[in-house]
């Protein structure tokens, strides 16, 4: 490994001198992309730096310089992971589903969201405990909800209503006010669309990458209150369902003419394949480079940059 190249120094730690690698040194690499001294490399599935190392150096022996080559520091989070490993990661960050509400109500992590099968006037008269989620995240700026586990099934154009489980222990109903053009209080509000969370709305751009209000009444037109929810199907005046946000949910998501859907998961996703392509030093130039990486270890100036001349 790299630090038996360390020069050894004194350490105290807990009232004990211990010997060990002066980390304080380090070794990187620059403009690496530029030089014909490495090749590119994809990463398969599964492949560790101690497999990449064998099958260019025929040793696992370097696979620090691999890492090292790459700018790599924390392996954990930086290498590419096996697909396997990626999804589970995808799952626990990015699993269950979206639920698009019309109303804002004050939804925190961990509040429970049950579907409603009967009401009277603005409160819900009846529910279906089997049918319930648990909340996760919420994003009141897209009315998202992240719900996960639970059980039973939710269609757009359901009601629901929230609950919190009390300090005490007691579970109560979350009351909001339903934000009509007359706002009255209530306890429920209805699902405008359901989709999958690691492919739900992050935000709506344009061709040429412009960014756009999720409130923004069509491409040329104007924006809309952020806490307002006007749910009548007027086409003019300050009114949520002439809004980018309400037409995808009321089409089914799919966006209006003019604008692009950017997946909440989509950079993360890329972020990903892209830690695949790494580089990999040329073997005719393993010993040069790691004579190099001695001499830099076990000099006592700071700040030298040494080339690699092809």
């Amino acid at each position: 490994m790299l630090f038996k190249n360390y020069n050894q120094i004194k350490y105290k730690l807990n009232g004990k001198e211990l010997t060990l690698s002066d980390i304080f040194k380090h070794v990187s690499f620059k403009d690496i992309e530029l030089s014909n001294a490495y090749y590119d490399y994809y990463i398969e599935d599964g492949e560790s730096p101690e497999l990449v190392s064998l099958k260019f150096y025929g040793t696992t022996e370097y696979s620090w310089l691999v890492l090292l080559v790459n700018g790599i520091s924390d392996f954990q989070n930086e290498w590419f992971e096996s697909q396997a490993e990626f999804k589970r990661k995808l799952d626990l960050n990015y699993g269950g589903d979206a639920f698009y509400i019309s109303a804002l109500p004050d939804i925190e992590p961990g509040d429970v969201m049950v579907k409603v099968t009967s009401q009277s006037g603005n409160f819900a008269t009846d529910v279906e405990p089997t049918a319930y989620r648990h909340i996760a995240e919420f994003d009141p700026v897209l009315r998202k909800v992240r719900g996960i586990n639970g059980g039973g099934t939710f269609e757009s154009g359901d009601n629901v209503i929230f609950a919190r489980k009390e300090s005490n222990g007691s579970i109560t109903t979350i009351i909001f006010f339903d934000k009509s053009e007359e706002p009255e209080e209530t306890d429920y509000t209805d699902l405008l669309f359901i989709e999958p969370y690691n492919i739900s709305l992050d935000y709506f751009y344009t061709s040429n990458n412009i960014v756009l209000s999720p409130y923004r009444a069509g491409i040329t037109g104007y924006n809309v209150d952020t806490d307002v929810t006007y749910v009548d199907e007027g086409t003019t005046g300050n009114n949520f369902a002439v809004t980018l946000l309400y037409k995808y949910g009321a089409c089914g998501g799919t966006p209006v003419s003019g604008s692009i859907k950017k997946q909440i998961i989509e950079d993360v996703t890329n972020k990903y394949y892209e830690r695949q392509k790494i580089k990999v030093l040329r073997q005719e130039y393993l010993v040069s480079v790691l004579d190099l990486i001695d001499s830099a270890l076990a000099s006592d100036q700071i700040g030298n940059t040494f080339k690699i001349i092809v």
